[in-house]
């Protein structure tokens, strides 16, 4: 699945990875990626809130380490689901 995010005026189309919401803060997250890689060929993962307004995902910063260390905890499971 993928969706359009408009960045310096350009549109760039984004993979979704993961989406999931924490129930502890009532807040959805989503992690994606929008295909490019970095100087060790890696592909570059994003991570932002998101809300829906008008069938379209409205992105929005992490905030904090919770969030960034939720956000690390779930795609290691998400990864070790995938190689069982």
């Amino acid at each position: 699945m993928n969706f359009k995010i408009i960045e310096n005026g350009k549109e760039i189309v984004c993979d979704i990875v993961l989406t999931f919401r924490d129930d502890n803060n009532d807040i959805n997250y989503i992690v994606y990626t929008d295909g490019t890689k970095d100087e060790t060929g890696e592909l570059e993962i994003y991570a932002s809130r998101y809300v829906i307004d008008n069938n379209q995902y409205v992105l929005k910063g992490i905030e904090n380490d919770y969030e960034w260390n939720l956000i690390d905890n779930m795609l290691e499971a998400k990864y070790k689901e995938i190689e069982d």
